[in-house]
């Protein structure tokens, strides 16, 4: 009954979030999504459960184009503590699905918060990279981290800058992977996390490398 639960279109006790998802159904005819899977696209969409949705983020848009992609889908953000600063943001930006981190520390509570909702059977959307402008090249072993405690897959994506609002907007897909399919200890060690974040870039780097050829 509670998996049935979860995959209902609106929820009651997730009303805010599900409204704010209905006043962004006009994204998907704005971005019209191309999705190029660069693995088994059945797969992809056999992913009904908690997922982490690992993306470049190169601009404000990403989160809006992942929501538009995975519309039928609760998918939740992680967002630095400076843009949930002011009390009025981070009451909507929480309503929305939106988990507050504060990134100059081991934020705990913001990997507990994450690991619930993975736990619970929605979408996390994490930014592997960490915030717009940072080094592209350099991800960091949180994501591991979170995966590994939930226990859940990790779906590498690249979000390709489109070059005008004429054009589609379009999302590699890359191959989904579970930590224990390169660790299979209950809690990965430092380096565990290292090398299962080096493997996130690879199959990553595969999404990046289809959509710079394509330029």
């Amino acid at each position: 009954m509670e998996k049935q639960k979860k995959h209902k279109i609106f929820r009651l006790d997730k009303l805010p979030m599900d409204l704010a998802r209905f006043l962004l159904l006009a994204l998907i005819p704005f971005y019209r999504i191309r999705r190029v899977y660069m693995g088994n696209a059945e797969k992809v969409k056999a992913l009904k459960d908690g997922v982490i949705l690992a993306a470049n983020h190169t601009s404000f848009q990403d989160p809006f184009v992942i929501t538009a992609a995975f519309w039928k889908r609760r998918v939740f953000y992680v967002v630095g503590e400076a843009v949930m600063s002011s009390r009025i943001r981070n009451f909507f930006l929480s309503a929305a699905g939106c988990i507050r981190i504060d990134r100059n520390i081991t934020d705990t509570k913001a990997i507990k918060d994450c690991v619930a909702v993975l736990k619970e059977g929605f979408a996390l959307e994490l930014f592997p990279q960490g915030g717009i402008g940072e080094d592209e090249n350099a991800f960091k072993s949180g994501i591991s981290l979170i995966a590994s405690l939930a226990k859940v897959p990790i779906l590498p994506m690249f979000v390709v800058k489109r070059k005008n609002i004429f054009q589609r907007q379009t999302l590699v897909i890359g191959e989904p992977f579970y930590c224990s399919d390169y660790c299979d200890k209950k809690l990965p060690s430092i380096q565990d996390l290292e090398m299962i974040t080096e493997k996130l870039f690879e199959k990553y780097e595969e999404c990046r490398q289809w959509a710079l050829k394509q330029n």
